[in-house]
């Protein structure tokens, strides 16, 4: 007896081949989440037991101001952190991001305000990120340079390039377009829109698997194939990229992009957010939802420190301390796995 024509028997394979694709990513995206939460809920609590404790020490921490200037500072430093995590999760490290940041800011203000219209501007200063991003990249897989070096020598260059540039004064009164594009809520949907894309891409497609093993046996992953010097070169352009934007947002706030840009904490907290957020710095992991509660995490206890009237000095000192609490963390727990 012959099936109906739209029984399953009679189901073209494509069809099937598509309904059973779906039903894959919905799954492999929930089993995401659910680790997610499993990996991050020690996080989340010490999120909302900082919350807890600034809102009782001051009347003027819970309100939507205060939580505006959070979001806005932790999509800041998520921009940046974003590209970091997937530096580190390759082995790596970047602390040239806030020159690099300072440097592309200075050029494509100075460009804007000699004339050039602002998307030819900001073009030009993405693709001088991703040149220097590139750069730092080539050195440490070619060259064979300790990260930390190659791009501790990018950052003396492009500072020294920003100052050269700039001549140690500020490049000011911008063009309204560009501030509307990188201002205010641009923030927050910039820094979330780069965190969604990157989820996507390192938890949904080979590119990400790859580049995670990288980091975690960079021998293995030569030995079948994995052009692991491309994807290194790759993770630091990225990373570049998001300095840049990161760059445009605080460029766009101030109204004038300053020589000293990223020279205070900005380029240190965004290597401090990945590893709070339970990245190692021995790379192989790259836990994003982790980044963005380091990030908040980070930026809560700045606002709360300030709200709560404690001098910059003693702020600092709380947030290195914090630093130098998660890293022996990481450090113990890398030992522990080792001895087992």
């Amino acid at each position: 007896m012959n099936s109906p024509p739209h029984s399953p028997a009679n189901q073209s394979s494509p069809q099937l081949a598509s309904s059973t694709g779906k039903a894959l990513l919905d799954h492999s995206l929930f089993a995401l989440v659910r680790q997610t939460v499993r990996q991050s809920w020690g996080l989340i609590a010490a999120l909302l037991l900082l919350v807890l404790i600034f809102s009782l020490a001051s009347p003027y921490f819970f309100n939507t101001l205060v939580l505006e200037r959070v979001l806005t500072n932790a999509s800041f430093t998520l921009i940046m952190a974003t590209g970091m995590t997937l530096v580190i999760a390759t082995g790596g490290i970047d602390v040239s991001v806030g020159a690099i940041l300072a440097l592309t800011s200075m050029v494509t203000a100075t460009l804007m305000i000699s004339g050039m219209p602002v998307l030819p501007a900001v073009a030009i200063g993405l693709m001088l990120g991703a040149l220097i991003g590139a750069i730092n990249g080539t050195v440490i897989s070619f060259l064979k340079i300790q990260p930390f070096i190659a791009t501790l020598a990018m950052l003396s260059l492009a500072r020294g390039l920003t100052l050269i540039i700039s001549d140690g004064a500020p490049a000011s009164n911008l063009p309204e377009s560009f501030a509307s594009l990188f201002k205010g809520e641009s923030v927050v949907y910039l820094g979330v829109g780069v965190l969604i894309l990157t989820m996507l891409v390192m938890h949904t497609t080979r590119l990400g698997i790859q580049i995670r093993a990288v980091g975690g046996n960079e021998t293995t992953c030569f030995i079948c194939g994995v052009r692991v010097n491309a994807l290194r070169i790759g993770a630091y352009v990225f990373q570049g990229l998001l300095a840049v934007l990161a760059g445009f947002t605080l460029t766009a706030s101030f109204d004038s992009a300053e020589p000293t840009a990223g020279l205070s904490t900005e380029w240190l907290e965004a290597i401090a957010a990945p590893i709070i957020g339970g990245n190692t710095m021995a790379g192989g992991r790259a836990r994003l939802f982790g980044t963005l509660m380091g990030c908040l995490i980070l930026a809560t206890m700045r606002s709360g420190l300030n709200i709560s009237g404690v001098p910059t000095a003693w702020q600092q000192v709380a947030i290195g301390g914090i630093i130098v609490g998660a890293v022996a963390l990481d450090v113990l727990s890398q030992r522990k796995r080792g001895q087992r």
